[in-house]
């Protein structure tokens, strides 16, 4: 390219001096497309809040099968009541109901819903990491699970239970 002289598809000013560099070609689309695209991951975003609304706002009370079953908690006993304290903005509850779920479920749903939204859009391949990494954080997810199963049944850990 010779000095002076602009690329291929660049305007020049009215004076030629070339100051007016506004690209040629793709217009750019905007965020209101790449929403359009989002079709699973808003679908998810929908039927985890209409969820979260009705178990958490106490239309629907489910009794948990494990607990009534067992007659100890599960892993995700007071999910329910941890939704609406977090609902009715109260995190101090929220905590007491269930302090897995909402230190370590919430967070991972919302990382693994910008995940799913990146695929989607295109920017990446896949939603949990593969090969060796992919199996260290499955693995250390459900050893926690299980390690919170146990811990909160404890005898003495009353202050963990649902």
């Amino acid at each position: 390219m010779l000095p002076g002289r602009l690329p291929r598809g660049w305007p020049v000013g009215r004076d030629g001096s070339g100051l007016t560099r506004v690209r040629i070609g793709r217009v750019p689309t905007g965020w209101t497309s790449s929403l359009r695209k989002l079709r699973w991951t808003s679908s998810a975003v929908l039927a985890a809040g209409a969820t979260g609304l009705v178990l958490g706002g106490g239309i629907v009370s489910l009794a948990c099968p494990f607990r009534t079953v067992f007659g100890i908690d599960c892993p995700g006993c007071g999910g329910s009541r941890m939704i609406g304290a977090l609902l009715r903005g109260d995190f101090a509850a929220a905590l007491d109901f269930n302090a897995f779920g909402l230190l370590v479920v919430l967070p991972l749903a919302a990382v693994l819903l910008i995940a799913g939204a990146r695929v989607e859009l295109g920017r990446a391949a896949r939603m949990w990491p593969s090969g060796r990494t992919g199996l260290l954080a499955a693995v250390a997810l459900g050893v926690a699970i299980v390690a919170w199963a146990v811990v909160r049944n404890l005898p003495g850990a009353e202050v963990l239970l649902a």
